[in-house]
Protein backbone atom coordinates (compact mmCIF):
# COMPACT_ATOMS: atom_id res chain seq x y z
CA UNK A 1 0.00 0.00 0.00
CA UNK A 2 0.91 3.57 -0.83
CA UNK A 3 0.75 6.34 1.94
CA UNK A 4 -3.22 7.22 0.43
CA UNK A 5 -3.88 3.35 1.46
CA UNK A 6 -4.00 3.01 -2.24
CA UNK A 7 -3.39 -0.72 -3.91
CA UNK A 8 0.05 -0.24 -6.00
CA UNK A 9 0.61 -2.84 -8.53
CA UNK A 10 3.23 -4.70 -6.82
CA UNK A 11 0.54 -5.68 -4.05
CA UNK A 12 -1.41 -6.94 -7.08
CA UNK A 13 -0.98 -10.55 -6.39
CA UNK A 14 -2.67 -11.65 -9.85
CA UNK A 15 -0.88 -9.00 -11.56
CA UNK A 16 2.87 -10.22 -9.98
CA UNK A 17 1.24 -13.92 -10.96
CA UNK A 18 0.57 -13.13 -14.72
CA UNK A 19 3.83 -11.74 -14.50
CA UNK A 20 5.46 -14.81 -13.46
CA UNK A 21 3.28 -17.44 -15.54
CA UNK A 22 4.44 -15.04 -19.07
CA UNK A 23 8.06 -15.89 -17.72
CA UNK A 24 6.91 -19.52 -17.32
CA UNK A 25 5.65 -19.78 -20.41
CA UNK A 26 8.69 -18.04 -22.19
CA UNK A 27 10.73 -20.65 -20.33
CA UNK A 28 9.10 -23.50 -22.07
CA UNK A 29 7.49 -24.79 -18.56
CA UNK A 30 4.29 -25.38 -19.01
CA UNK A 31 3.24 -27.24 -16.82
CA UNK A 32 3.70 -24.96 -13.29
CA UNK A 33 2.34 -22.33 -15.65
CA UNK A 34 -0.96 -24.23 -16.08
CA UNK A 35 -0.49 -24.93 -12.11
CA UNK A 36 -0.38 -21.10 -11.66
CA UNK A 37 -2.51 -20.15 -13.93
CA UNK A 38 -5.32 -22.10 -11.99
CA UNK A 39 -4.52 -20.64 -8.99
CA UNK A 40 -5.10 -17.40 -9.90
CA UNK A 41 -8.56 -18.40 -11.30
CA UNK A 42 -9.90 -19.01 -7.93
CA UNK A 43 -9.20 -15.72 -7.29
CA UNK A 44 -10.29 -13.66 -10.20
CA UNK A 45 -11.53 -15.51 -13.16
CA UNK A 46 -12.12 -12.79 -14.94
CA UNK A 47 -8.61 -11.28 -14.53
CA UNK A 48 -7.74 -9.66 -18.08
CA UNK A 49 -5.06 -12.16 -20.14
CA UNK A 50 -5.81 -15.06 -18.28
CA UNK A 51 -8.00 -16.85 -20.20
CA UNK A 52 -5.78 -16.23 -22.96
CA UNK A 53 -2.50 -17.24 -21.21
CA UNK A 54 -4.61 -20.92 -19.97
CA UNK A 55 -5.37 -21.35 -23.42
CA UNK A 56 -1.74 -20.99 -24.69
CA UNK A 57 0.20 -22.84 -21.57
CA UNK A 58 -2.88 -25.79 -21.82
CA UNK A 59 -2.24 -25.95 -25.74
CA UNK A 60 1.88 -26.30 -25.64
CA UNK A 61 1.54 -28.11 -21.79
CA UNK A 62 0.26 -31.23 -24.38
CA UNK A 63 2.57 -31.07 -26.40
CA UNK A 64 5.47 -31.02 -24.46
CA UNK A 65 6.38 -34.48 -23.51
CA UNK A 66 6.57 -34.96 -27.38
CA UNK A 67 8.97 -32.23 -27.95
CA UNK A 68 11.38 -33.42 -24.94
CA UNK A 69 11.01 -37.10 -25.98
CA UNK A 70 12.39 -36.39 -29.48
CA UNK A 71 15.52 -36.70 -30.94
CA UNK A 72 17.54 -33.38 -30.81
CA UNK A 73 18.15 -31.63 -33.83
CA UNK A 74 16.10 -31.53 -37.29
CA UNK A 75 12.96 -33.69 -35.79
CA UNK A 76 12.17 -31.34 -32.89
CA UNK A 77 13.01 -27.90 -35.14
CA UNK A 78 10.17 -29.34 -37.22
CA UNK A 79 7.90 -30.93 -34.95
CA UNK A 80 7.97 -27.36 -33.62
CA UNK A 81 7.39 -25.55 -36.68
CA UNK A 82 4.62 -27.35 -38.04
CA UNK A 83 2.84 -27.33 -34.51
CA UNK A 84 3.45 -23.50 -34.56
CA UNK A 85 1.36 -23.16 -37.40
CA UNK A 86 -1.46 -25.35 -35.64
CA UNK A 87 -1.23 -23.34 -33.07
CA UNK A 88 -1.18 -20.53 -35.17
CA UNK A 89 -4.69 -20.82 -36.63
CA UNK A 90 -5.99 -21.71 -33.05
CA UNK A 91 -4.68 -18.65 -31.60
CA UNK A 92 -6.45 -16.64 -34.28
CA UNK A 93 -9.11 -18.48 -33.62
CA UNK A 94 -9.25 -17.36 -29.99
CA UNK A 95 -8.20 -14.23 -30.52
CA UNK A 96 -4.98 -14.75 -29.08
CA UNK A 97 -2.92 -13.12 -31.46
CA UNK A 98 -2.16 -9.23 -29.58
CA UNK A 99 -1.90 -11.38 -26.03
CA UNK A 100 1.15 -11.05 -24.08
CA UNK A 101 0.82 -15.31 -23.48
CA UNK A 102 1.67 -15.50 -27.52
CA UNK A 103 4.53 -13.64 -27.57
CA UNK A 104 6.04 -15.49 -24.50
CA UNK A 105 5.29 -18.85 -26.33
CA UNK A 106 6.72 -17.29 -29.13
CA UNK A 107 9.88 -16.55 -28.15
CA UNK A 108 10.45 -19.89 -26.68
CA UNK A 109 9.09 -21.97 -29.59
CA UNK A 110 10.97 -20.28 -32.22
CA UNK A 111 14.49 -19.93 -29.81
CA UNK A 112 13.94 -23.73 -29.63
CA UNK A 113 13.34 -24.19 -33.21
CA UNK A 114 16.59 -22.37 -34.11
CA UNK A 115 18.88 -23.96 -31.76
CA UNK A 116 17.77 -27.54 -32.56
CA UNK A 117 18.03 -26.29 -36.60
CA UNK A 118 21.82 -25.12 -35.87
CA UNK A 119 22.20 -28.50 -34.04
CA UNK A 120 21.16 -30.48 -37.12
CA UNK A 121 23.46 -28.74 -39.45
CA UNK A 122 26.31 -28.79 -36.83
CA UNK A 123 25.92 -32.63 -36.09
CA UNK A 124 25.54 -33.61 -39.96
CA UNK A 125 22.23 -34.53 -39.69
CA UNK A 126 20.55 -35.85 -43.15
CA UNK A 127 19.84 -31.75 -43.81
CA UNK A 128 19.66 -32.74 -47.78
CA UNK A 129 17.40 -30.19 -48.34
CA UNK A 130 19.84 -27.52 -47.19
CA UNK A 131 17.39 -24.83 -48.51
CA UNK A 132 14.05 -25.44 -46.48
CA UNK A 133 16.09 -26.00 -43.34
CA UNK A 134 17.78 -22.65 -44.11
CA UNK A 135 14.42 -20.85 -44.89
CA UNK A 136 12.78 -22.33 -41.77
CA UNK A 137 16.07 -20.69 -39.64
CA UNK A 138 15.32 -17.51 -41.45
CA UNK A 139 12.02 -17.40 -40.17
CA UNK A 140 12.81 -18.35 -36.60
CA UNK A 141 15.68 -15.35 -36.55
CA UNK A 142 13.15 -12.80 -38.31
CA UNK A 143 10.14 -13.97 -35.54
CA UNK A 144 12.91 -13.20 -33.01
CA UNK A 145 14.37 -9.80 -34.51
CA UNK A 146 17.67 -11.53 -34.93
CA UNK A 147 17.69 -9.26 -37.90
CA UNK A 148 21.12 -9.72 -38.62
CA UNK A 149 21.20 -13.89 -38.39
CA UNK A 150 17.96 -13.85 -40.18
CA UNK A 151 20.09 -12.03 -43.09
CA UNK A 152 23.68 -14.65 -43.02
CA UNK A 153 21.11 -17.35 -43.02
CA UNK A 154 19.42 -16.61 -46.05
CA UNK A 155 22.10 -15.04 -48.05
CA UNK A 156 23.67 -18.57 -47.16
CA UNK A 157 20.70 -20.07 -48.43
CA UNK A 158 20.02 -17.62 -51.62
CA UNK A 159 23.97 -18.77 -52.92
CA UNK A 160 22.05 -21.67 -54.11
CA UNK A 161 18.76 -21.08 -54.69
CA UNK A 162 17.78 -17.16 -55.65
CA UNK A 163 14.52 -17.34 -56.64
CA UNK A 164 12.02 -17.87 -53.86
CA UNK A 165 9.38 -15.57 -52.98
CA UNK A 166 9.17 -16.81 -49.53
CA UNK A 167 13.19 -16.40 -49.20
CA UNK A 168 13.35 -12.76 -50.57
CA UNK A 169 10.17 -11.36 -48.43
CA UNK A 170 12.14 -12.40 -45.36
CA UNK A 171 15.23 -11.21 -46.52
CA UNK A 172 13.16 -7.66 -47.65
CA UNK A 173 11.86 -7.69 -43.74
CA UNK A 174 14.93 -8.21 -41.93
CA UNK A 175 17.15 -5.98 -44.48
CA UNK A 176 14.28 -3.06 -43.61
CA UNK A 177 15.23 -3.34 -40.00
CA UNK A 178 18.35 -2.90 -40.16
CA UNK A 179 17.78 0.25 -41.89
CA UNK A 180 19.09 -1.08 -45.13
CA UNK A 181 16.01 0.18 -47.05
CA UNK A 182 17.30 0.11 -50.78
CA UNK A 183 18.01 -3.92 -50.32
CA UNK A 184 14.70 -4.97 -48.77
CA UNK A 185 13.14 -3.13 -51.59
CA UNK A 186 14.27 -4.64 -54.18
CA UNK A 187 14.29 -7.64 -51.80
CA UNK A 188 10.01 -7.35 -51.80
CA UNK A 189 9.66 -6.28 -55.13
CA UNK A 190 11.47 -9.11 -56.68
CA UNK A 191 9.77 -11.59 -54.09
CA UNK A 192 5.87 -10.42 -55.38
CA UNK A 193 7.60 -10.78 -58.78
CA UNK A 194 7.72 -14.54 -58.57
CA UNK A 195 5.25 -15.77 -56.60
CA UNK A 196 2.62 -13.68 -54.21
CA UNK A 197 1.12 -16.57 -52.98
CA UNK A 198 4.08 -17.76 -51.11
CA UNK A 199 4.60 -15.13 -48.68
CA UNK A 200 2.98 -14.72 -45.55
CA UNK A 201 1.92 -11.12 -44.55
CA UNK A 202 1.45 -11.79 -41.23
CA UNK A 203 4.77 -11.59 -40.22
CA UNK A 204 6.05 -8.83 -42.88
CA UNK A 205 5.71 -5.66 -40.36
CA UNK A 206 8.05 -3.36 -42.37
CA UNK A 207 6.60 0.32 -43.14
CA UNK A 208 6.23 -0.37 -46.96
CA UNK A 209 4.59 -3.48 -46.55
CA UNK A 210 2.03 -2.28 -44.07
CA UNK A 211 1.04 1.03 -46.66
CA UNK A 212 0.92 -1.06 -49.63
CA UNK A 213 -1.67 -3.62 -48.02
CA UNK A 214 -3.72 -0.65 -46.59
CA UNK A 215 -3.77 0.74 -49.96
CA UNK A 216 -4.95 -2.55 -51.60
CA UNK A 217 -7.62 -3.53 -48.87
CA UNK A 218 -9.34 0.03 -49.94
CA UNK A 219 -8.41 -0.06 -53.33
CA UNK A 220 -9.15 -3.22 -53.87
CA UNK A 221 -11.91 -4.72 -51.49
CA UNK A 222 -13.33 -6.79 -53.57
CA UNK A 223 -10.42 -9.04 -54.02
CA UNK A 224 -9.71 -11.43 -51.30
CA UNK A 225 -6.36 -11.86 -51.81
CA UNK A 226 -4.29 -8.46 -51.03
CA UNK A 227 -0.68 -10.29 -51.75
CA UNK A 228 -1.43 -10.22 -55.67
CA UNK A 229 -2.16 -6.15 -55.99
CA UNK A 230 0.59 -5.30 -53.62
CA UNK A 231 3.20 -5.36 -56.87
CA UNK A 232 0.95 -3.49 -58.80
CA UNK A 233 0.38 -0.59 -56.13
CA UNK A 234 3.97 -0.91 -55.41
CA UNK A 235 4.61 0.33 -59.14
CA UNK A 236 2.07 2.73 -59.28
CA UNK A 237 2.69 4.55 -55.74
CA UNK A 238 6.39 4.56 -56.45
CA UNK A 239 7.15 2.47 -53.36
CA UNK A 240 9.06 -0.31 -55.21
CA UNK A 241 11.33 2.00 -56.75
CA UNK A 242 14.18 0.03 -56.69
CA UNK A 243 15.04 -1.97 -59.41
CA UNK A 244 17.99 -3.85 -61.33
CA UNK A 245 18.90 -4.42 -64.91
CA UNK A 246 17.40 -7.42 -66.52
CA UNK A 247 19.21 -10.21 -68.64
CA UNK A 248 18.36 -10.58 -72.22
CA UNK A 249 16.55 -14.00 -70.92
CA UNK A 250 15.11 -12.88 -68.10
CA UNK A 251 13.07 -10.28 -70.60
CA UNK A 252 12.66 -13.19 -72.87
CA UNK A 253 10.90 -15.72 -69.69
CA UNK A 254 8.85 -12.28 -68.89
CA UNK A 255 7.64 -11.70 -72.50
CA UNK A 256 6.82 -16.01 -72.49
CA UNK A 257 4.92 -15.28 -68.93
CA UNK A 258 2.71 -12.61 -70.47
CA UNK A 259 1.99 -14.59 -73.86
CA UNK A 260 0.41 -17.32 -71.78
CA UNK A 261 -1.06 -14.88 -69.62
CA UNK A 262 -2.65 -13.21 -72.33
CA UNK A 263 -3.73 -16.27 -73.90
CA UNK A 264 -5.75 -17.52 -70.87
CA UNK A 265 -6.77 -14.26 -69.81
CA UNK A 266 -8.65 -13.23 -73.33
CA UNK A 267 -10.86 -17.02 -72.92
CA UNK A 268 -11.70 -15.73 -69.70
CA UNK A 269 -15.06 -14.05 -69.15
CA UNK A 270 -15.62 -11.53 -66.25
CA UNK A 271 -16.51 -13.80 -63.33
CA UNK A 272 -13.92 -15.70 -64.45
CA UNK A 273 -11.06 -13.35 -64.44
CA UNK A 274 -12.66 -11.66 -60.95
CA UNK A 275 -12.18 -15.13 -59.53
CA UNK A 276 -8.62 -15.72 -60.27
CA UNK A 277 -5.31 -14.15 -59.87
CA UNK A 278 -4.38 -13.90 -63.64
CA UNK A 279 -5.52 -10.21 -63.51
CA UNK A 280 -3.04 -8.81 -61.10
CA UNK A 281 -0.54 -11.25 -62.44
CA UNK A 282 -0.40 -9.93 -66.18
CA UNK A 283 -0.21 -6.35 -64.98
CA UNK A 284 2.66 -6.84 -63.04
CA UNK A 285 4.60 -8.58 -65.83
CA UNK A 286 3.92 -5.86 -67.98
CA UNK A 287 4.77 -3.39 -65.84
CA UNK A 288 8.36 -4.93 -65.84
CA UNK A 289 8.61 -4.94 -69.16
CA UNK A 290 7.43 -1.21 -69.41
CA UNK A 291 10.42 -0.73 -67.08
CA UNK A 292 12.94 -2.51 -69.27
CA UNK A 293 11.44 -0.65 -71.93
CA UNK A 294 11.62 1.98 -69.88
CA UNK A 295 14.39 2.48 -67.86
CA UNK A 296 17.06 0.58 -69.11
CA UNK A 297 16.78 -0.22 -72.61
CA UNK A 298 14.56 2.46 -74.32
CA UNK A 299 12.27 1.69 -76.92
CA UNK A 300 9.17 4.32 -77.62
CA UNK A 301 7.38 1.62 -79.77
CA UNK A 302 7.31 -0.57 -77.09
CA UNK A 303 6.85 1.64 -74.23
CA UNK A 304 3.73 2.72 -75.96
CA UNK A 305 2.29 -0.62 -76.57
CA UNK A 306 2.64 -1.54 -73.24
CA UNK A 307 1.32 1.24 -71.81
CA UNK A 308 -1.87 1.19 -74.43
CA UNK A 309 -2.69 -2.31 -73.71
CA UNK A 310 -2.68 -2.15 -69.76
CA UNK A 311 -5.03 1.39 -70.16
CA UNK A 312 -6.92 -1.18 -72.26
CA UNK A 313 -6.83 -3.89 -69.27
CA UNK A 314 -7.61 -1.42 -66.66
CA UNK A 315 -8.43 2.03 -67.79
CA UNK A 316 -9.70 3.16 -64.48
CA UNK A 317 -6.61 2.38 -62.44
CA UNK A 318 -4.07 3.46 -65.52
CA UNK A 319 -5.25 6.10 -67.64
CA UNK A 320 -4.94 9.09 -64.99
CA UNK A 321 -1.63 6.93 -63.93
CA UNK A 322 -0.17 7.43 -67.47
CA UNK A 323 -1.86 10.98 -68.24
CA UNK A 324 0.27 12.12 -65.22
CA UNK A 325 3.59 10.56 -66.48
CA UNK A 326 3.67 12.49 -69.95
Amino acid sequence: MDKDGQLTFSDDPILNGMNEVYQLIERGDFEPAVAKIDELMDIDADYPGLIEAYRVAKFWFNRDRDIKTMEEGKDTAEYLMKQWDVFSEYAESKELLSSSAYKAAMRYIFFMAADHYQFAFRERQDTSNNFHFLLNLGDCFLRLEEYQKAIETLEFARGSFKSNARLLAILGEAYFHTGDVSKSLLCFREAFFIDPSEIDLSILKAKPILELTAIVKKERADFKDVNEWIPVYGFLHDIFYVKRNLGSHQVETIQKDIYNLEVTYQKMNKVQVEGSNILPRLINKYLWLLDYYTLQSYNFDNVTQIRDRLVNIDRSLFQEYFSRKK
